[in-house]
């Protein structure tokens, strides 16, 4: 038996999806866990999330005597004596200029890493975020495990049915909130310049309301930019499966699981030119830095690869992969005990 703490968070987003796919995936095979939910709640008075660090670190603390071993899927509900910790990505330790301008953020990310720092095992999703974690912390390198995040290959596949207009554009789908990490204002620039091109962006605004509201008007102004909220799966892969490209401007990532689920549609991706991606995506994505991306488009439009080559790539990354990796280190405490 492990217990498994996790955010409760209403929204679409990376930790969301992580979140599901531990529970239901401990679940599909039986698994015994005793899942514990700590409610996330925000405010944007400003236009940006506050609070919400603050109202896990609460509810967290309401629960006392759990049983070991204790997985927390995400820093800010760790335990006291958490056993392991799923560390999503360490952006503001690397960015601090950016992310950690007050005493307030200091402050916040210090009760969101402080307990987690001290758990036996810390699980991160690629080689690239393991070696940041070990340079910016000093960790030791046995603590910190790589488990690859899983594609819904039961949800994402190549799909026929075409959802864009018959208009001779070519069509480009992007997906994501509108963090500013997104760098959705560069790719809604570059697409507004070029009118053979339609970019439709999939996603939620979530708590980014001021940064969506503006992002939104510019896309009208420029005619050929269209923000389609959140759509349900079926949806989304039908416009993934019949994009002309998938396009992510993305500055950081703790993983990026967009360019993948857009691969597992037999879709080309192109892509910042981030490491993370070049561990996952491999040679199968096109990469561009951000200043060169309109030519980049046409490059890769040009050199498409072949859908099922990038099928297979994607599906590498499976989910029921992802559950056995994780079992195999709760076995690894249980045996500890």
């Amino acid at each position: 038996m492990i217990t498994v703490v996790y955010p409760i968070i209403k929204v679409h987003s990376g930790i969301k999806t992580y979140v599901d796919t531990v529970l239901q995936g401990l679940a599909k095979i039986n698994y015994p866990f005793k899942p514990i939910g700590i409610r996330k709640v925000e405010f944007s008075p400003f236009g940006e999330p506050v609070g919400g660090i603050a109202s896990q670190r609460f509810g967290t603390m309401l629960h006392r005597r759990l049983v070991h071993p204790i997985h927390a899927l995400a820093p800010e509900v760790s335990p006291n004596k958490v056993d392991v910790v799923t560390v999503h990505d360490i952006i503001p330790f690397l960015k601090r200029e950016e992310f950690i301008k007050t005493g307030y953020d200091r402050s916040a990310y210090n009760m969101m890493f402080g307990r987690a720092l001290n758990s036996k095992i810390l699980l991160v999703s690629t080689k690239v975020v393991k070696q940041e974690l070990l340079n910016a912390l000093g960790l030791d390198d046995a603590r910190v495990r790589v488990v690859y995040r899983g594609v819904d290959s039961s949800k994402l596949y190549r799909d026929e049915v075409n959802l864009f207009p018959d208009n001779g554009k070519v069509h480009l789908v992007t997906i994501g909130d509108y963090n500013p990490r997104k760098r959705f204002d560069i790719l809604y620039d570059v697409v507004s310049r070029n009118k053979e091109y339609e970019l439709y962006h999939i996603g939620p605004i979530n708590s980014w309301k001021d940064r969506a509201n503006r992002l939104i008007d510019f896309a009208k102004k420029a005619g050929n930019i269209f923000p389609l909220g959140e759509v349900d799966d079926e949806t989304l892969r039908k416009y993934l499966s019949n994009s002309d490209l998938f396009v992510y401007i993305s500055e950081a990532e703790g993983f990026g699981l967009p360019p993948l689920e857009a691969m597992a549609c037999g879709t080309n991706v192109l892509l910042n030119e981030l490491p993370i991606f070049r561990e996952t995506v491999g040679d199968f994505g096109f990469f561009s830095k951000p200043e060169n991306f309109d030519e980049s488009i046409a490059i890769a439009l040009k050199y498409r690869k072949d859908p099922e080559t990038l099928r297979k790539r994607a599906i590498q990354f499976s989910r029921e992969k992802e559950i056995d990796d994780l079992i195999s280190i709760y076995h690894e405490l249980e045996l500890e005990k």
